[in-house]
């Protein structure tokens, strides 16, 4: 397009680089996904926020929220203590479940993102909540499965890996918890997270260890 100042020279370098970070994910989530099969992810259990890390995570999707005109608000949660867990692998949890939230919603759609303390279990328990397009009961198992996705004219034009779940899943577990997953097609999904306020010291041991 002639000398250097053409605003199509900017576009193009912005693709550039919107690709490679996409590419650079999807690399990323692959290795994770090696990782966790392999029983090989080690954990860095440390004193942290997980209402900081919470809306930290929720806010890096607040720009694409508007955008895609979903309508993202995060819970305040006031009374969440610090937890004892991998701050990183908490992060990038909440990160795939807004991002998934987003992804798989429509104008005008809600995303909510909360976490409180169950005192009965001694636990923490984040909740992602949207009322996208959601997932059908038999289909929940295969979006669980890695590089599982269900086809639809809605999801075909929504780039993605089908690991976000997978993923989310296998991180929570071996950070001591669980990942439940609710859906109704045509009115949304509830993924929660539930994690011991101190992750066990036997999860950190396991997850430096090749599984069996």
């Amino acid at each position: 397009f002639g000398p250097l100042g053409s605003p199509r020279y900017k576009e193009y370098v912005g693709d550039i680089h919107s690709s490679g970070l996409h590419l650079l994910g999807v690399i990323n989530d692959v290795l994770d996904l090696a990782k966790a099969e392999a029983g090989v992810i080690t954990l860095n259990v440390t004193d942290t926020d997980p209402a900081r890390v919470i809306r930290d995570a929720a806010n890096m999707f607040r720009v694409q929220a508007q955008r895609d005109g979903v309508h993202l608000h995060v819970g305040e949660m006031r009374d969440v203590p610090l937890i004892r867990t991998d701050e990183r692998r908490l992060r990038q949890v909440v990160i795939n479940l807004v991002s998934n939230a987003i992804k798989y919603s429509r104008p005008g759609d809600r995303v909510d993102v909360d976490a409180v303390v169950d005192d009965a279990s001694d636990s923490l328990v984040i909740a992602v909540h949207d009322t996208g397009i959601g997932i059908a009961a038999d289909d929940i198992p295969l979006c669980l499965e890695p590089f599982g996705q269900v086809e639809t004219p809605f999801t075909r034009t929504r780039e993605g890996t089908g690991l976000g779940l997978p993923l989310s899943q296998r991180f929570t577990e071996v950070m001591g918890g669980r990942m439940e997953v609710e859906s109704e097609l045509g009115k949304g999904t509830i993924v929660t997270i539930i994690l011991p306020l101190r992750a066990p010291e036997h999860a950190a041991r396991a997850a430096a260890a090749p599984a069996a």
